[in-house]
């Protein structure tokens, strides 16, 4: 079998066509190359302005980077922001779970609590946890309109980490709660009638067929949300906890060095999320490959 070349575009184009097209390719470069020097120079512009401004403080940044006040706040800030991942995992799995339900009292259930912690502020969340023990002196467990029961005082129950931590937790769960049930519904329901035709039980069914696939679909939202809390747990400065944005406010409010101070959080909470990031990456590269196999 004789061979066949394939057709260049200077083959296929007319003579006369051919020095349009190169004078064409030639100003698209000219242009791209004329945004990307353009766009260079403003950005060498903004650095240059941030390292020589004087307010910056770049030694105070550097000296207070490791600091050790920093570095307790950062351990509270991971801390926080851990355990209320953790928390709102879990919840939000079975708010999930209640918001499929195929009883209307679970279900109608679920859709108040999402409603309601959807619906108010974060912060304002946390003021009110954080002031429960003026609306409700005692908390405990107890026989109802008896005073037979374990109670304790709620400023002593709900300390400022506690009640921010609470605050979090319920509202990670709400957003968690919608985050998996749109995966779970991703899966189709076809998949889970054939595993189970396969003898499978449907809590095997589950485990094996529908969590694998929705977590695909899950993590990427996920660790957008989980970025989302780490920055959330600023909030929880407005009662002292002792968190980095308290410490770096604490330090500014001394010294008067408001901006070396905010550069300072504001590059730990960037290699916090950078680290989220990694962490995502790395799952969705692991799910990826189950699926492939």
């Amino acid at each position: 079998m004789a061979h066949i070349a394939a057709k260049t575009t200077d083959d296929v184009l007319p003579l006369e066509d051919r020095p349009v097209l190169a004078r064409t390719g030639r100003a698209h470069t000219l242009r791209g190359g004329a945004v990307w020097a353009i766009a260079l120079a403003v950005l060498a512009y903004c650095i240059w302005g941030i390292a020589t401004n004087q307010a910056m403080r770049w030694d105070s940044i550097a000296r207070f980077l490791t600091a050790p006040i920093i570095l307790q706040g950062v351990l509270i800030t991971i801390a926080i922001a851990f355990c209320a991942a953790v928390f709102g995992l879990f919840g939000g799995l079975v708010v999930a779970l209640m918001r499929m339900s195929q009883n209307p009292l679970i279900r109608s259930i679920a859709i108040g609590y999402l409603g309601l912690f959807r619906a108010v502020p974060l912060l304002v969340q946390i003021l009110i946890w954080y002031n429960l023990g003026t609306f409700l002196p005692r908390l405990g467990l107890g026989i109802p309109f008896t005073d037979i029961g374990i109670f304790g005082d709620t400023n002593a129950i709900l300390s400022p980490f506690v009640a921010c931590l609470v605050a979090l937790a319920l509202n990670q769960a709400a957003y968690m709660g919608e985050i998996i049930r749109g995966g779970l519904l991703s899966v189709q329901p076809g998949q889970i009638e054939a595993a189970i035709a396969l003898g499978m039980t449907p809590q095997k069914a589950f485990r094996r067929v529908v969590a694998p696939q929705a977590a695909r679909s899950i993590i990427p939202p996920l660790g957008n949300d989980m970025i989302n809390l780490l920055k959330a747990t600023s909030l929880v400065s407005v009662v002292g906890v002792g968190d980095l944005m308290t410490r770096a406010q604490g330090i500014y409010a001394s010294n008067y060095q408001v901006i070396p101070l905010l550069i300072v959080a504001s590059i730990w909470y960037l290699i916090l999320t950078v680290l989220i990031t990694f962490v995502q990456t790395l799952l969705e590269r692991r799910f990826a490959a189950g699926a492939t196999r």
